[in-house]
Order: C-alpha cells, then sequence, then structure tokens
C-alpha cells in the first residue's frame, strides 16, 4: 500500500509539471488552476464520448459555433480586453477590424449572463447551406475572413501555444465540463436528447454545431477530439483519452 508520504509526493509532482505546462500553453493562469483541480476529480462519461462525430472543416461550417461569440470569466474578460488594447493594429494585419468594446455584457435567456466577446452582423444563413434555422446571423468579432480564430492566429504567429488566448470554452467545443446531481464534475458530450439548451423556440446548440453533431460513418468523438481530451488530461494530471477508450 502507498503510503501518504508518496501520495503527497505524487501530488507535488503533478503541481511542478503544471505549473511548467501552464506558463507555456495560457495566458489565463487562475482559470487553468481550477480547471486543472476540477479535471483531477470528474468522472469520464465513456457512453456519451462514444456518439460518432467527424472533424470540423470550417471550409463548410464557416465557424458555425462561434456565431455568438463565447461567455468569459472575469479573468478571461480582462486579459482579453489587454490584449486587444496592446495588439490592436497586430490583429489588423490577421484580416481583423475589431470593434472597441471586443467584450460586452451578454445575457441569453435564464441560462447564462456576464461578459462574453462581441459580435458583429454575418449572413451565416446565406453562407452555410445547413446553418440551424435557430441561430442568429452574427459571428464572434474575433472570427476571421477565413472563418479562423484570431485569437489562435495570434498565439500561432507568436510562437505561443495555440490556445495561448483562446478561453477554455472555445478550445473544448463541443466537449463540456457540467456538475452532476451529486455535485460531482463530468466530462461530456451533449446530445439532442439532453442538451439543456434546448427550448420550444430554440432546438438547442452543441449537437446542432457541425463538430456537435451525430455523423453516421464517423468515429466515436474520444478519437474525434482527442486533442482536447489530451490536453485536459494534461492538465489535470491524467491519461483522460485512455480512460475514454
Amino acid at each position: 500500500m502507498q503510503g501518504a508520504g508518496g501520495n503527497v509526493a505524487e501530488s507535488n509532482d503533478l503541481t511542478k509539471k503544471y505549473k511548467t505546462m501552464n506558463r507555456a500553453i495560457t495566458a489565463f493562469t487562475e482559470s487553468m488552476e481550477r480547471l486543472a483541480a476540477m479535471i483531477r476529480g470528474l468522472v469520464v462519461d465513456k457512453e456519451a464520448l462514444q456518439r460518432p462525430l467527424k472533424l470540423c472543416d470550417l471550409s463548410k461550417c464557416r465557424g458555425t459555433c462561434c456565431h455568438d461569440g463565447v461567455y468569459l470569466n472575469s479573468e478571461e474578460a480582462n486579459v482579453v480586453r489587454s490584449l486587444v488594447g496592446e495588439s490592436r493594429e497586430e490583429f489588423e494585419t490577421l484580416g481583423l477590424d475589431l470593434p472597441d468594446q471586443v467584450v460586452v455584457y451578454g445575457r441569453w435567456r435564464d441560462v447564462t449572463s456576464g461578459p462574453k466577446t462581441a459580435t458583429r452582423p454575418e449572413p451565416m444563413h446565406e453562407t452555410v447551406s445547413d446553418y440551424p434555422e435557430h441561430f442568429a446571423d452574427t459571428n464572434c468579432v474575433f472570427l476571421m475572413p477565413d472563418a479562423r480564430c484570431g485569437l489562435q492566429a495570434l498565439a500561432v504567429k507568436r510562437g505561443l501555444h495555440p490556445w495561448f488566448y483562446k478561453p477554455s470554452t472555445c478550445w473544448l467545443h463541443p466537449l463540456s465540463i457540467v456538475s452532476g446531481p451529486d455535485g460531482q464534475k463530468r466530462l461530456t458530450l451533449y446530445s439532442n436528447e439532453n442538451d439543456p439548451q434546448r427550448f420550444d423556440d430554440y432546438d438547442g446548440f452543441v449537437p446542432k454545431t457541425h463538430c456537435g453533431r451525430t455523423c453516421g460513418g464517423g468515429e466515436p468523438a474520444f478519437k474525434v477530439l482527442a486533442g482536447e481530451i489530451g490536453m485536459l488530461g494534461e492538465i489535470g494530471g491524467r491519461d483522460l483519452l485512455g480512460e475514454c477508450d
């Protein structure tokens, strides 16, 4: 049996590994610390992660999942504001003419509210053949003309981890980390049957986006989303991909 000293040593090793990695992959240090603690105790919804998906194809979806921007925590909001304040001209070289306010206050029904990235009008129903009817004709202001994320493109341009400036909600999509009935966190993938954003006049979000749709002939979600799940595993010091298989 491993003694208490062994457990403490293992915990310290994970902490050292995390701190080293943390500086390399994200500008959101406090958020990443919370995410790491969450991952270490979460349960993997293996059944949900077997749902077949296909890899995202930006040439077809044109950033459908980005149509309403993304809700941010306070750290993410501050970092994004500061980044644009210091790097507006660099964003312009990527083809982005950002508004003065890139972070605004948003409210979506009684589901969520708070700071979020701003949006701009975009005729998505005209440019995407199977764009969901109930989605708005808008896009996140950081979506580039070729449908790539400007926050990610800037990080790559600077030689940083691609998700360095990207809020975790964005790079995790279509995965979700939610609280179960017992309060324990769970890594899952919403389907049409359990999507919490389905209402009489709104037919859901995650399973309606191209990368979250069930695809006949696709591969299990945990394989398609191996990059995202692998990253979560690194952050939390777990072999989440191994647990999914």
